[in-house]
């Protein structure tokens, strides 16, 4: 079987919340979909692959899925294969607004699905179909003129949400808003902002103490136990998430000292890691926090696969829960870790130096991206089986779903 990627996008709304994901689907070794493979053949693989390989709720954590179909779904009615309050339904670009296709999408809007058209471009003939839209998602960066802008909005109606794809800055989405838009698909999210004088508040700068006692290279269990004494709240959370179904214990744990030595070292720096991430993310996207979390879970999962010496899944969890850390904080990633303790390959990395690490984080990233030509050369260089990546990927989410509970 040729292998195959799932990746998924967060489309966010006007706070910055998630809305829904983006379900993508691609060849294994190209970037674009493959000239070759039909586009039909494609779509039915995003919905076979999303309900037996992943699960839908997995791959989507209860939000809709985006999922395109080009003109023979939606003639053969494709989308009802999948429950109508859980997706929506993206006409390709290429679809063009036949007397068929609009009973086909009339017929789906009368179901209760959602209607996106993908790629918007206003053509004569296709305001039947605007009508019976939801939602008309735009290249943002496609149409640069105010005045085409501004157009754009006066001719939509005004029940149509418009989606802004592609946006890359906090800048470009201002402009967004400013233009009407009020969902938003790209990775401005997750760029820094630099605010070199922004004030840490105290829950923030004892996160930060506490991370830099728990990477110290000689791990001190009382100096440690002792912090987290000092702050209510988390003991109540360390005792819950020790006493978590994922954690697999039998017996209740109701003593700090008890839950931090059957962690061990590496379980509490993984935790207060954790926790440190979800206090800093408070005021910031959630998705930002939850990249976080992905990109840990899947740089661990991937170092234990390579299982080499000098790359030990403890540190490919540091790894992945660090790389954000300076969109978090809103501070330069050299300041943010001139302030913790890192072992200085992980510092390097995490500075874009070319590593072992690096090469890591960037498989990742480039997997999160969609980048799957990247994908392939990354699992090249480290001598891992394309087909390997998306079942790691696949636990990786499962993990994530689970560990909602008890965070």
């Amino acid at each position: 079987m040729e292998d195959a990627f799932i990746g998924r996008q967060a489309i966010l709304d006007l706070q910055k919340s998630v809305y829904a994901y983006e379900i993508l689907f691609r060849s294994g070794l190209k970037n674009a979909f493959d000239p070759n493979l039909d586009g039909n053949v494609a779509t039915q693989s995003v919905m076979v692959n999303a309900m037996l390989n992943f699960g839908m709720k997995k791959l989507v954590s209860n939000r809709k899925a985006f999922i395109n179909f080009t003109e023979k779904n939606l003639l053969s009615r494709a989308p009802k294969l999948l429950p109508p309050d859980s997706i929506v339904v993206e006409v390709l670009e290429t679809v063009q607004p036949t007397p068929e296709i609009l009973e086909a999408v009339r017929d789906l809007k009368d179901a209760g699905y959602k209607i996106a058209l993908d790629d918007f471009v206003l053509l004569p003939g296709y305001e039947p179909l605007i009508n019976m839209a939801d939602i008309i998602k735009v290249d943002f960066r496609m149409t640069t003129d105010p005045e085409e802008r501004a157009n754009l909005r006066k001719v939509i109606p005004p029940h149509v949400r418009l989606l802004a794809e592609k946006i890359e800055t906090e800048d470009e989405f201002r402009q967004a808003v400013e233009d009407g838009y009020v969902l938003f698909q790209g990775y401005f999210f997750c760029k820094p902002v630099v605010l070199h004088q922004k004030r840490l508040t105290n829950n923030e700068l004892s996160r930060i103490r506490l991370l830099k006692e728990v990477n110290r290279p000689n791990f001190d269990f009382n100096a440690i136990t002792e912090v987290i004494a000092a702050d209510t709240n988390l003991v109540h959370k360390l005792l819950t998430y020790i006493n978590s179904v994922g954690i697999g214990l039998t017996n209740h744990v109701s003593n700090l000292r008890q839950a931090a030595v059957l962690l061990g070292s590496s379980g509490i720096r993984s935790w207060v890691t954790l926790i440190s991430l979800q206090t800093f993310s408070e005021d910031k996207p959630s998705e930002l926090f939850t990249l976080s979390l992905l990109r840990a879970k899947f740089c661990e999962l991937i170092a234990r696969r390579l299982n080499r010496r000098d790359l030990t899944p403890d540190t490919g969890f540091l790894l992945g829960m660090f790389s954000l850390i300076d969109v978090l904080l809103n501070q330069p990633m050299a300041e943010v870790l001139k302030e913790i303790t890192l072992a200085d390959e992980l510092n390097a990395a995490l500075l874009g130096e070319d590593n072992d690490l690096r090469r890591l984080l960037d498989l990742v990233i480039s997997y999160e991206q969609g980048d799957w030509s990247s994908v392939a050369a990354c699992c090249e260089h480290e001598h891992i089986p394309l087909g390997e990546i998306s079942p790691i990927y696949d636990e990786v989410l499962e993990w994530y779903n689970k560990l909602q509970t008890v965070c």
